[in-house]
């Protein structure tokens, strides 16, 4: 299993929370899902390159990976996405500056890391990616306008990919 985060210093509660697998089942890695580098250099450094399951829910990646020992076996290897960001309040109250940086860390932080495992599960024809959005990528909550908006458009784009992706058995 490998969890990220984008600030490694904020790393403690998680660390005393794993506890003996530490090290063993569960590394801990940096990962920022709003840099295309950031999402190249954690990916290459799983060993063998190998995510079986990409998962993601409102607020950080984690992952486990095939073929290490103590590790869950294909197909239970995961990434589990928890990045997210919001914004309560009117829509006046917010700058676009703002909705791109909360669109650019809960949408397009989601298809980077989706992008990233992609090609591989296509290629062998195998994995899983599972997204836990948030109930306001169903239904606006009243100054929620812009982080409803991009969990709608999370939900969008993975109802489109499923189709896609059944012919690749992912």
């Amino acid at each position: 299993v490998i969890a990220t985060m984008r600030d490694l210093r904020k790393k403690e509660k998680l660390e005393e929370a794993a506890g003996p697998a530490l090290g063993k089942t569960l590394s801990i890695q940096r990962l920022d899902v709003c840099s295309d580098s950031s999402v190249a250099e954690c990916m290459e450094s799983i060993p063998g390159g190998r995510v079986d399951v990409l998962g993601e829910w409102g607020g950080g990646w984690g992952a486990t990976r095939g073929g290490r020992r103590g590790s869950l076996s294909p197909p239970h290897c995961a990434t589990v996405n928890n990045a997210g960001v919001g914004h309560v309040g009117p829509v006046e109250s917010i700058s676009v500056e703002e909705m791109k940086r909360i669109f650019e860390t809960n949408f397009f932080g989601v298809v980077r890391m989706i992008k990233a495992v992609l090609p591989d599960m296509k290629r062998r024809q195998s994995g899983h990616i599972v997204v836990i959005s948030s109930v306001m990528g169903l239904q606006g909550i009243v100054f929620n306008d812009v982080y409803a908006a991009s969990k709608f458009a999370v939900e969008g784009f993975c109802e489109s990919l499923a189709v896609q992706l059944l012919q690749f058995n992912v």
